[in-house]
């Protein structure tokens, strides 16, 4: 390998990719259905975001896709391509122009839920991070990633195989984009994602997305509540909680009907449930109708168990007074099956493996409204590879349908594992363990990245050891000093993969 400073060499740049950073975190990349249209499927901040990388990446000569506007990919060929190469060996090169190395990245952010200290999509630094939604997920690796394929790119570094920087648009709410992509394109030799933690994460749980619902259609269900015989019942008029599906909601709202009576009982009680658990709730009351809030906490919906669910809290709540009918089911089923109980015991779908640990559940989104057809609660569930996604479906049918809910059809992604001993997992721990003077261990993790939908790909940072982890929560930030240690990292990871001999055994390092 060439004697390169990599670090120096961020160092350079590093004015021009904070100025880069901060006009692509401008952009407010949520998902929005309501101003999708051509070459915009995924609304058009989506594709505006997407546009601004692409663009900036041809200004620096880098040859640019872009695929229905949902995903595109910038390339640098170097000087792969000569089918008549000759190897260090000196035999013909098995090499192809078309292979390639892949960075998967992505561009659009979840919703900027929350209190935050400076506007989500006004970029400010302070005290040495750098504060905006999308700063650590995924806005400040992308621009990482596309700097260290620059700086390979401006020193002339000869490459076997090409580099493609993958940017997507849908990988918060369905990774779509990443099914565009493969329908057009081939697969690469092997890559990697800056979406995680480093060292490498070379294993993700496997995950089943669905809904409990309860039709309104009709009366069902064995555990419908009756209601007080010596008061009228309240009416939940409505419910609403959470804004994406792979986040803990933070906030919870109930619209409840009654009498004057019931409803000021009803306010002092929530005063009074709050009180002892600590929790922060209140009221707005009109004429025979009052509306509660619950506030809880944040946080990525691959750890449920680092937030309090705002809407779980306030259902628990609910459980507790008079209501009947699909009213007292859709809380019931909510108390009895998910409050307090992010491992699944309830639902009898808990488990755990060594290699990824503990199956988790997220209660995303929470909705009911009885003049529409259902109430739902969306469950997001990451499993270890001791069990599978049919397996838990199954369990789920079973457990649920005495409440009276049905599960809607499933998404279902396997687990995703690369084995230690590929040559671009001993490469990426050797020149980590290089780059930082640590020991280049192997993680899992419940989050799910580009990782899985591309094969011999692993998640490689941003996220260094015992940094704080600020993804989907408000004020997220990432550290400066960590960001461009991170892009020299990217810089020397994209120049030896691209280098590395796939067809022979591996040696631990990248051919030279």
């Amino acid at each position: 390998m060439p004697n390169i400073d990599w670090n120096y060499e961020i160092q350079r740049r590093q004015e021009a990719l904070m100025r880069d950073l901060s006009s692509l975190l401008a952009i407010p990349s949520v998902k929005d259905l309501s101003t999708a249209g051509p070459g915009a499927p995924l609304g058009a901040e989506s594709a505006r975001a997407l546009h601004y990388v692409l663009d900036l990446a041809a200004q620096h000569g880098l040859q640019v896709v872009n695929h229905e506007g949902i995903v595109g990919y910038a390339a640098y060929r170097g000087e792969v391509g000569r089918n008549d190469a000759m190897d260090t060996n000196g035999t013909a090169d098995a090499r192809k122009p078309e292979d390639y190395i892949a960075v998967l990245s992505h561009v659009d952010v979840v919703p900027a839920t929350g209190d935050w200290t400076s506007s989500p999509f006004v970029p400010e630094i302070r005290d040495g991070r750098l504060y905006a939604r999308g700063a650590i997920d995924d806005k400040g690796p992308t621009m990482a990633a596309l700097y260290g394929l620059l700086i390979v790119k401006e020193l002339g570094l000869p490459l076997r195989h090409q580099v493609r920087l993958i940017i997507g648009t849908d990988e918060e709410t369905g990774m779509n984009c990443m099914e565009v992509y493969n329908r057009y394109e081939r697969p690469p030799l092997a890559g990697f994602t800056p979406d995680a933690d480093f060292p490498i994460v070379h294993a993700e749980k496997g995950q089943v997305n669905t809904r409990m619902t309860l039709r309104f259609d009709g009366e069902s269900g064995e555990h419908s509540v009756p209601a007080s015989v010596d008061a009228p019942p309240l009416r939940l008029r409505a419910f609403r909680s959470g804004t994406a599906a792979n986040m803990v909601p933070d906030a919870a709202e109930a619209v409840v009907s009654g009498s004057a009576a019931d409803l000021n009982s009803l306010a002092l009680t929530l005063q009074a449930f709050c009180a002892d658990r600590g929790l922060e709730g209140g009221f707005v009351g009109v004429s025979g109708e009052i509306t509660l809030h619950m506030k809880g906490k944040s946080a990525h919906g691959m750890v449920p168990e680092h937030g309090n669910n705002a809407g779980l809290r306030l259902l628990e709540f609910l459980d507790a007074q008079s209501f009947a009918g699909h009213d007292a089911r859709f809380i019931r089923g909510a108390a009895d099956l998910l409050a307090g109980d992010t491992a699944g015991e309830a639902l009898g779908i808990a488990s755990r493996d060594d290699a990824m640990g503990a199956l988790t559940v997220n209660v995303g989104l929470l909705q009911y409204d009885p003049a529409a057809p259902e109430g739902y609660f969306h469950l997001n569930i990451r499993f270890p590879s001791c069990i599978h996604g049919e397996q838990i479906v199954d369990t789920l049918h079973a457990r649920i349908a005495p409440y009276g809910f049905e599960l809607s059809p499933p998404i279902i992604k396997p687990s995703h594992l690369v084995p230690a001993d590929h040559p671009m997992i001993r490469t990426l721990q050797t020149l980590y363990t290089e780059q930082t003077s640590a020991e280049a261990i192997l993680l899992s993790t419940g989050g799910g990245t580009y990782a899985c939908k591309l094969p011999n790909c692993v998640a490689f940072g941003p996220l260094f050891p015992g940094e704080l982890d600020t993804a989907h929560q408000p004020d997220e930030s990432i550290s400066i000093d960590s960001l461009m240690k991170a892009t020299a990292i990217y810089a020397r990871a994209i120049y030896e993969l691209a280098n590395l001999d796939y067809s022979a055994p591996c040696e631990g390092r990248a051919q030279r």
